[in-house]
């Protein structure tokens, strides 16, 4: 390749250009966080089913006015938004915020699913919606459009991996709770049945938003979440809905249904007791049951993966090129490469055994096309540490 791209002159001359570098690192792994939520009764219909950009995503005080001025002053989506920017003031780790309007009437995604298909134009890694997760229907609309939107085509739409975030309050024997056998959808659970002076301090879609900014701002390398406090959310006024937590209690039966239970610390702060996506099988079946990669960090990890391929690929040093053994070779070694950063920002591991399994070939069906295949083995989050405590009475013998 020729150093410099300018054309052959005679005159005399010190012509000096400037050319960019591809961009070889890993991309950014910051995430995005679009609410779904009614707007106050008058919002003009032009502010409805569109998604609108939150300017003040990481300062709660403008976000107030800013809020009132789009969806109406104390609007189920402002709360929405307002829960997620407060959720992340004590760590800082503040996510940009899209928010999508319903009709304050709306008891769907709007007329044929309007407030999804402004969804699917935008780059969303976290959805998070104002419906109950037991609502089968709504729960299945939103599972469907996030699947449509984690499609490999997608990734031209900047699409790369998404999650819907639901939540339910109501149901308070954890093994009722529905099995949606999914990777696409979060399932958030915290009973919470006060009525009267014991009524919830903040409302079932506030806490689908709040858990989701947390997910949402948890950085690479994608540590798990486990006893992260989501900040302002109260805690049931009643301690009979404090969920119990350990094996064969209700933190158990929750994520074998699939969802993730959140419970009250001593000090009365709300967290994660672990984050899963409701994935349960390989297909769906409910069965055989996996034992891998239902974590929802797991799916960050494979999800950031897809951008930095992608983004690779798409950088000049590999377009109009042609489709070369040596172009085919370059394609390995590159994707060889980059699972190595993974590999040492703490994400991969095994690299280097299953770095022989790569693979790139030239599609039968298209000369002018390689596929390429990169098995990867995402580090998993450490959740349980099993101890065995061996009471003996070796050296109790008295010898002086």
């Amino acid at each position: 390749m020729a150093i410099s791209s300018l054309p052959d002159q005679k005159t005399p001359g010190r012509p000096v250009e400037i050319t960019f570098a591809a961009e070889t690192g890993i991309p950014s792994a910051n995430k995005e966080l679009t609410c779904i939520g009614h707007a106050a009764s008058g919002t003009p219909a032009s502010g409805l089913y569109v998604a609108r950009t939150i300017s003040n995503s990481g300062d709660f005080n403008s976000a107030v006015t800013e809020l009132a001025s789009k969806f109406g002053s104390g609007s189920e989506l402002s709360k929405m938004v307002l829960a997620a920017i407060k959720a992340n003031q004590v760590t800082g780790r503040y996510v940009q915020i899209k928010a999508i309007a319903l009709a304050s009437t709306d008891t769907d995604y709007g007329p044929a699913n309007a407030a999804l298909v402004a969804l699917d134009r935008i780059k969303a890694e976290y959805v998070a919606s104002c419906y109950d997760g037991q609502s089968v229907t709504l729960r299945n609309s939103l599972k469907d459009q996030i699947a449509a939107m984690s499609a490999p085509a997608r990734v031209e739409g900047n699409q790369f991996g998404s999650f819907g975030v639901i939540a339910n309050r109501s149901v308070t024997d954890p093994s009722l709770l529905n099995k949606f056998d999914t990777q696409y959808l979060i399932g958030v659970w915290l009973p919470d049945t006060g009525t009267g002076a014991n009524l919830p301090a903040y409302s079932l879609a506030e806490l689908a938003a709040a858990t989701a900014a947390v997910m949402a701002g948890n950085p690479a390398p994608f540590n798990p979440l486990d006893a992260v406090t989501i900040n302002g959310l109260a805690s049931p006024a009643l301690e009979v809905d404090w969920i119990t937590v350990g094996f064969g209690r209700q933190s158990e039966v929750c994520l074998n249904q699939g969802w993730t239970p959140l419970s009250v610390k001593p000090n009365g702060e709300v967290s994660f007791v672990r984050t899963v996506t409701g994935r349960i099988s390989a297909d769906g079946s409910g069965t055989p049951v996996v034992t891998s990669y239902y974590d929802v960090q797991d799916f960050d990890v494979l999800y950031l993966w897809r951008k930095t391929i992608y983004t690779r690929f798409s950088q000049p040093d590999f377009k109009q090129r042609k489709a070369s053994t040596e172009t085919g070779k370059e394609v390995k070694s590159e994707a060889i490469r980059l699972a190595t950063l993974f590999q040492d920002l703490g994400m991969f591991q095994a690299v280097t055994q299953l770095a022989k399994l790569f693979l790139v070939e030239r599609a039968v069906s298209d000369r002018s096309r390689f596929n390429l295949k990169t098995p990867v083995n995402v580090i998993p989050g450490l959740h349980v540490i099993a101890t065995n405590v061996e009471a003996t009475t070796q050296f109790d013998e008295l010898s002086l």
